[in-house]
């Protein structure tokens, strides 16, 4: 089952990979991909050239958007919640190698889950290293690395990233 998941995600992407990024077209993607992955809401969007491994341990809420170029190694499993955005060429990899005789090249891999949580927002070129939970509502900025927890409603960039600004309660009903 695995394989199939897998090898329908990549004959998707091949046959329809040459059509533009208008709205209809994102929306036919996502819907064409559904059975790819573990568990997946409606309406999900995305974009040409995203890359997905392990297709079958990504579970996708409704109303996600993938933009162009996404990278997600789910190998340690990757769950995105509903309303979640992620931008041109954000990473999310939730795994990574160990050392062995001094080269990383043959070591196990190092798994843990990455969770993206209601709301959030991954901006274009920014990663998220494994076992990171991505608060409600959170924005992690362009081109950061979050190699810990991103609290609920807050702002964090920077390499490592660290929170920039909380939102407000007042900010969040308007």
């Amino acid at each position: 089952m695995r394989m199939l998941q897998y090898l329908w995600f990549h004959f998707i992407t091949l046959a329809i990979g040459w059509l533009p990024d208008l709205s209809p077209v994102l929306r036919l993607r996502g819907f064409l991909l559904r059975p790819a992955f573990k568990s997946c809401g409606r309406n999900l969007q995305v974009a040409r050239r995203v890359t997905v491994n392990f297709t079958n341990r990504l579970e996708i809420g409704s109303d996600v958007f993938l933009a162009m170029g996404c990278w997600l190694n789910a190998a340690g499993g990757i769950v995105l919640e509903d309303e979640v955005q992620l931008g041109p060429y954000a990473v999310l990899a939730a795994g990574d190698h160990t050392e062995i005789d001094g080269s990383y090249r043959f070591g196990l891999s190092n798994l843990a889950p990455i969770r993206i949580c209601q709301g959030a927002w991954i901006a274009a070129h920014a990663t998220v290293t494994k076992g990171i939970v991505i608060g409600r509502g959170a924005l992690l900025a362009a081109n950061s690395v979050a190699t810990h927890d991103i609290p609920p409603f807050t702002m964090a960039g920077g390499v490592p990233a660290r929170v920039i600004q909380k939102k407000s309660r007042i900010e969040l009903v308007k």
